[in-house]
């Protein structure tokens, strides 16, 4: 697997957008690690290890309504399930698809916003390239993981505590852009909020489970009430 700075250099530029856009929302993540009683170590780890996002601060949400910590993998497994898809896709239109090590890299840095990018290139990928992308975007989520649990030191709890309404944020703003796209997904994410009340209110289950079970219910709506062609699967 040969090395290129220039294509290195490349996907870092493509990529500095993205690292602005993570920078900052890692910021609000750093905040909420640090309210959920989380070391700077257990901080950072967590998105130097996990790298996901929206996962993550579903992850967060989930421990610090006193999930199970199996609820929170499956749940967490579930919402970052479309890495997996964006990954094979985007391994189609390597240079070198049988190294293994680049491989693991684009599986491991293939988030939605670099899968974006990589696909407008309109050409076969190296892995130098691909490197530089990942990397620029992966030390924005990361360094403002950093700096955002850091800043928890001197900021008001009243700003710190305030972190916590970045999910929502994030996930408005997720649905939000689907829904421009289809307004299927509304049917769709209002499926998964009915059910989500119903268990907790009527039922009583616990947050990460009734979170789990409407996920699963509304996932599998989803796939009956979507077309092939709308999925994007052809």
């Amino acid at each position: 697997m040969a090395i290129s700075g220039k294509e290195i250099r490349e996907g870092a530029k493509d990529g500095f957008p993205i690292f602005l856009g993570y920078f900052t929302t890692a910021l609000a993540f750093g905040l909420l690690t640090r309210t959920s009683g989380f070391t700077f170590v257990e901080g950072v780890l967590t998105s130097a290890v996990t790298f996901a996002g929206s996962g993550q601060f579903l992850m967060m949400n989930l421990y610090n309504a006193g999930s199970l910590l199996l609820s929170i993998i499956v749940s967490v497994f579930f919402i970052n399930s479309r890495y997996i898809f964006m990954a094979s896709s985007l391994s189609q239109r390597l240079l070198d698809p049988k190294s293994i090590a680049g491989r693991l890299m684009c599986g491991f840095g293939t988030v939605d916003e670099v899968f974006t990018v990589a696909s407008f290139k309109g050409r076969k990928l190296s892995y130098s390239y691909m490197a530089g992308l990942i990397f620029i975007s992966y030390i924005g989520w990361v360094s403002g993981t950093s700096i955002g649990f850091a800043a928890g030191t001197f900021l008001p709890e009243v700003v710190q505590k305030a972190a916590v309404i970045t999910v929502y944020a994030m996930f408005a703003s997720l649905l939000g852009a689907e829904t421009r796209r289809n307004v299927k997904a509304i049917l769709v994410a209002s499926l998964s909020a009915l059910l989500n009340s119903l268990f907790i209110l009527v039922l009583n289950l616990s947050t990460g489970l009734s979170f789990l079970i409407s996920m699963i219910a509304a996932t599998i709506f989803g796939a009956f009430l979507y077309t092939d062609k709308e999925a994007g699967l052809e």
